[in-house]
């Protein structure tokens, strides 16, 4: 875990911003994640602004349509999609009552 973020208040991490990163990392396109998560294109940028202000650091760099993932950005989009691909495989395997 990285210092800035002491282990009790990773709550105050978005999780929807760690959704939105993945998801636009995995597409590289704001646009094509917007689609995804039916939401605007603006939703995606804001929801990217406040999780890299939480977490203190770019994850991209963004100019125009124009995308390219920082060093963070590239050591943390690969685990979110592991960490979601797992939730999604759980979900999946619950069994009705």
């Amino acid at each position: 875990m990285n210092e800035w973020i002491p282990k009790r208040s990773i709550g105050a991490v978005p999780l929807n911003g760690l959704r939105t990163f993945e998801v636009v990392a995995r597409h590289m396109s704001l646009k094509k994640a917007a689609e995804e998560l039916n939401v605007t294109p603006s939703a995606v940028s804001h929801r990217l602004r406040v999780l890299e202000r939480v977490l203190g650091c770019k994850l991209m760099h963004r100019q125009g349509a124009e995308m390219q993932l920082t060093h963070n950005g590239r050591v943390l989009a690969p685990a979110l999609s592991h960490g979601f691909e797992i939730i999604v495989d759980a979900v999946g395997n619950l069994q009705p009552d």
